[in-house]
């Protein structure tokens, strides 16, 4: 296998050279079949998306409970979003992407990109039930998946690339 073709597609099981190609966990599904670097990366991506998923609900619930914001849901959440937002940073850009790009020079541009897939998410959700009449269900996935693609192009392609 050429230099390049190692860069792009990483081996199953370790076999690869970069462990940035290798996709471990499905070592036993995929019995040593090659795994584009993209596709690692799309299920790391999902992974640090429900890891923020649970701590942006979980200290939601310790604000609104027991840290005294019951008042203050609104604030709660945008404190319990934000934290959300610097955890997908951190993994994303250490373990996600293995980026070496400075901190200081990409969180702002993925703060923005997070604030842009929110707007993506909230007008495809309107759209979805107002202009198509689909369901709600239907609605949110998807609403979730234009800003998944979003996240995950802009993340890979400018904030985090090599």
């Amino acid at each position: 296998m050429t230099a390049s073709a190692e860069r792009m597609v990483g081996h199953v099981g370790g076999q690869g050279k970069d462990p940035a190609l290798q996709a471990r966990g499905l070592a036993g599904a995929l019995h040593g079949l090659p795994i584009p670097v993209w596709f690692g990366q799309v299920i790391k991506f999902l992974s640090v998306g429900v890891l923020n998923t649970l701590l942006d609900t979980a200290l939601y619930f310790a604000l609104t409970r027991w840290l005294g914001f019951s008042e203050m849901l609104v604030a709660a959440k945008a404190i319990s979003y934000g934290v959300g937002i610097v955890n997908s940073f951190v993994w994303n850009k250490n373990w996600t992407f293995r980026s070496d790009s400075s901190t200081v020079k990409t969180f702002i541009p993925f703060v923005m990109v997070k604030l842009a897939g929110m707007a993506i998410n909230t007008g495809a959700m309107h759209l979805c039930l107002n202009t198509l009449g689909l369901h709600e269900v239907t609605a949110l996935v998807l609403a979730t998946g234009c800003s998944l693609v979003w996240n995950f192009t802009v993340s890979k392609f400018i904030i985090f690339r090599k």
